[in-house]
């Protein structure tokens, strides 16, 4: 009899700092059988964890201001061993800090074709099954410190587009992408010199790695 109206469901805590995303993935994992918690920080689903006790935590890297989603994963592994981890993000890789940790999976947002695929990296997960081979890992290389969409306008960069050809294509203002050119220099760690122009230095990057001549108009 004690347990009657217990609540047997699995405990998933979704960190997401997008609150129309979070709620979407919210709704469809508690449709899918999930007990879920959710909240928009690392700080807060610290808190959370707390009381929650969850089984799995899906996060996503990037949540703003603060504690990254990686930082949350460092902070609850050591305390909540049972916990296994769904990395949901723009970036198109794990960083280096976590790829072997156990019970892990990477899903990159834009690589997922129908929601069933974050289940199915959860019930992998939760099983203990390696993951890896169902949704494999990039290997880290300059590109994977990239979000998806500065992957794409490096792309373009390297198709030999110029700032206000990148701009047009992608609807968006000059200063905006400018703006987006910049912050891929920095995070590619690209220095100005005399002899290389940043662009310059971004394309030969970029073809090195990728074995691709820009892109295909």
């Amino acid at each position: 009899m004690g347990d009657l109206g217990k609540d047997f469901r699995r405990r998933l805590l979704l960190v997401e700092d997008e609150q129309l995303t979070r709620n979407l993935i919210a709704s469809f994992l508690e449709h899918s059988g999930f007990h879920v918690a959710s909240c928009g920080s690392a700080s807060e689903a610290a808190t959370l964890a707390h009381s929650f006790d969850p089984d799995v935590l899906v996060v996503d890297i990037s949540l703003g201001a603060g504690p990254t989603g990686i930082d949350l994963i460092h902070a609850l592994r050591n305390s909540y061993p049972h916990l296994a981890f769904v990395v949901l993000s723009n970036y198109v890789a794990l960083p280096d800090s976590i790829r072997d940790l156990q019970k892990i999976a990477y899903l990159g947002k834009r690589d997922i074709s129908h929601p069933e695929m974050l289940v199915q990296a959860i019930e992998e997960v939760l099983r203990d099954v390696d993951p890896s081979e169902t949704f494999p890992i990039a290997q880290h290389n300059e590109l994977t410190s990239l979000t998806r969409q500065q992957r794409e306008v490096l792309a373009l960069i390297a198709s030999g587009l110029s700032n206000q050809e990148i701009a047009k294509r992608r609807g968006t203002t000059l200063q905006s992408t400018e703006q987006l050119i910049g912050r891929i220099y920095k995070s590619l760690k690209l220095k100005r010199n005399v002899a290389t122009s940043l662009r310059v230095q971004a394309t030969m990057l970029y073809t090195s790695i990728t074995g691709l001549q820009g892109i295909d108009e």
